[in-house]
């Protein structure tokens, strides 16, 4: 190729490209603003929120409530306190500055026509006290549509939230009914927070959501587990529907009732969806049962993203007004330019170009660069460079001051105890979010009985969260490190300390001549590619597993004529633990046998010796005692498959099941 041709490919080609940036340039800088669709129709729902946030701003003002204008800086009286009784878990508080903006009610507005909801249409929703904002806009976008909707709300909430015992959601729903805004209020109402019950939340707390459930005259939606609270409100669902088939499911927040299980939070896409992704779901809630009947679905979290694909602001420290933003109006390119520019672009290319493309002045165009090889080799260094999995590890605490201490030796080896008095109660500084595991023994004295009781009691920030009574059991295999003296075997406790910097205090009690000792461990977690608990589809009953160190565990029961079936994508490996059931009088070891089938064939068989469990119980069952766990491994290949697994031998046997899987393969296969 000569030199001169060389050269006129350059001029060329440089001569398209200034003529494209010079059209891209006209194009911006005609750019003109365009009202959106059903922009009056969005109007109105943003105009109705602004009036329901107007009315909580007068309420909030007549009743003397006092406004934090730093983290509520707009003074929406919308933002609740960090911590009150009934806050159930973290939340963010740029999100929820964020939520607080009425012109979300067009953004959904804008997700019904797109569903192709029509007046009248049945919604299912689920709400929570964690996003008062949102929630307003939902209830302005559905009465502007006039939708017929059925809300169920979890009355707790997290941080900065609807979380005022005196102020919850629901108060707030009759305020707005009273004063004509909304017609909308829920149906039901549940604790929220752990199993949808309230778990991690005081008695206290409790006793606040009922009274604000029972004064806003709302259905109490009670249940058992957080299968049973997930089973109750579908059924719920079903009987309001009137024989009418839903036409949208609504959530606002990450209720463990609608998403199913805190993992599934990564899996669920924000926004509408009108089909979900398969994977392998932990537990499927409200959200994933409706999406699976063909339902499209509103999940309304991670509220930061929701405002920056709609062009909304960023916790604002004032109050947007409606019609602001891009959901209203949008700067467009003048089409009929863009498409004029595109035609002449494209006719240029063709008379330009099409003989020089004749002479193969581009034939080099199609060689490989040197570089090829390079990128490749990088992107295999990455691809094959191993990952480093960690999992959870405890690290012995030290106490803020030095206090008495015990030398105990076990095994050979030598370990150093607190002495944990009631009157001088051992002192530590922690951070949480953490766990914290305590393990105590009782160094009897020398007229001490060989069975001895003792308490023992932590405090957070100087308010008692767990007291727990053990019964102390002289153990031969430890001792006194320097003198003569018995010791019990160890009992281990834990607590959870949420988020922040906290004061710990931890005492110990016993009516005899000894010592309670003990030593602390906070947990170190780390990211990991460890396994999830995987939730089976059917079961005869659901066993919570007590044991005496205060720990719980799910478990699911499935006898010979009921078995348990589950539906995963592979490939993947679950582990299965089972236990047999005992009952009281059965003594010595059990055998029994388990078929395992995979898509209506029998995989596997397998044979078992089991003995009775100590230290563990039943509470829902105390006719059954638990045997000691076995597990086995189940290999699941490509696609979609469903599994059995059935209790042979003995006749009358029950088994209670647990199913874990990778947390790596809950998205399934891509």
């Amino acid at each position: 190729m000569s030199w001169r041709l060389d050269n006129r490919r350059r001029f060329i080609l440089l001569l398209l490209a200034v003529t494209a940036l010079l059209m891209q340039t006209v194009l911006d800088q005609t750019r003109t603003p365009t009202r959106q669709w059903d922009f009056d129709l969005k109007l109105e729902a943003a105009t109705r929120a602004e009036r329901a946030f107007a009315a909580v701003r007068e309420h909030r003002g007549l009743e003397g409530a006092s406004l934090d204008l730093v983290n509520d800086p707009a003074g929406t009286g919308l933002i609740g306190p960090e911590i009150s009784l009934i806050t159930n878990a973290a939340g963010d508080l740029d999100a929820k500055l964020t939520s607080l903006n009425p012109n979300f009610a067009a953004v959904l507005v804008q997700y019904f026509r797109q569903a192709g909801l029509d007046p009248g249409d049945p919604v299912a929703v689920a709400v929570s006290g964690s996003f008062p904002g949102m929630n307003i806009c939902l209830y302005a976008a559905m009465e502007t549509m006039e939708l017929r909707p059925v809300v169920v709300t979890s009355v707790g909430a997290s941080n900065w939230g609807a979380n005022s015992p005196e102020f919850t959601w629901l108060d707030m729903e009759k305020l707005f009914f009273e004063k004509g805004i909304f017609h909308t209020r829920s149906q039901a109402a549940t604790f929220g927070g752990g199993n949808d019950m309230g778990r991690g939340m005081s008695p206290a707390g409790r006793r606040l959501l009922r009274q604000s459930i029972e004064r806003n005259e709302i259905t109490f939606l009670g249940s058992d587990n957080i299968e049973d609270a997930i089973d109750k409100r579908m059924a719920l669902y079903q009987d309001l529907s009137q024989g009418r088939a839903y036409r949208l499911f609504v959530n606002v927040g990450g209720g463990v009732a609608s998403v199913g299980n805190r993992h599934n939070k990564t899996l669920l896409p924000e926004g509408l969806s009108f089909n979900l992704k398969a994977h392998n779901w932990p537990r499927k809630g409200t959200l994933i049962l409706f999406a699976d009947k063909g339902v499209p679905v509103v999940h309304l979290l991670r509220i930061i993203n929701l405002a920056r694909a709609h062009g909304l602001p960023l916790a604002p420290d004032y109050q947007p007004q409606p019609g602001q933003g891009e959901i209203f109006v949008r700067e467009m390119y003048r089409w009929p330019l863009a498409a004029a520019f595109l035609v002449v672009y494209c006719l240029s290319c063709i008379l330009i170009l099409a003989p020089e493309i004749r002479r193969g002045l581009f034939d080099r165009l199609g060689r490989r660069s040197a570089v090829t090889p390079l990128v490749f080799l990088v992107a295999a260094g990455f691809l094959f460079t191993p990952t480093v999995s960690a999992s959870a590890q405890w690290s012995k605490m030290t106490p803020s001051r030095e206090g008495p201490e015990i030398c105990l030796t076990s095994e050979g080896q030598n370990f150093t105890y607190l002495v944990l008095d009631a009157g001088d109660p051992v002192e530590f500084q922690v951070n949480g979010p953490r766990r914290i595991k305590l393990i105590t023994r009782y160094a009897f004295g020398t007229g001490d009985p060989e069975s001895q009781p003792f308490v023992v009691s932590v405090s957070l920030d100087g308010t008692e969260i767990l007291r727990k009574s053990f019964t102390a059991q002289a153990n031969e295999n430890v001792v006194l490190c320097e003198k003569v003296g018995l010791v019990s075997s160890l009992r281990r406790a834990y607590v959870d300390v949420p988020k922040g910097a906290h004061f710990l205090q931890v005492s110990g009690q016993a009516s005899g001549e000894g010592n309670v000792v003990g030593r602390l461990f906070r947990q170190n977690k780390r990211k990991t590619s460890g396994t999830v608990p995987y939730a089976p589809e059917s079961y005869a009953e659901l066993a919570t597993l007590q044991f005496e160190s205060g720990m719980q565990s799910t478990y699911y029961r499935f006898e010979a004529d009921t078995p348990l079936t589950f539906a995963v994508t592979g490939p993947t490996n679950l582990q299965l633990y089972t236990r047999l059931d005992f009952e009281p009088g059965m003594l010595g070891s059990q055998k029994h046998m388990l078929e395992v089938w995979r898509d209506g064939v029998i995989w596997r068989t397998f044979h078992y010796d089991s003995t009775r469990l100590a230290n563990a119980f039943y509470p829902n069952r105390l006719d059954i005692l638990p045997g000691t766990r076995k597990r086995l491994r189940i290999s699941v290949p490509d696609g979609l498959h469903q599994f059995e697994v059935r209790c042979v031998r003995p006749d009358d046997c029950g088994i209670t099941a647990q199913i874990r899987i990778p947390r790596k393969d809950l998205r399934g296969s891509p």
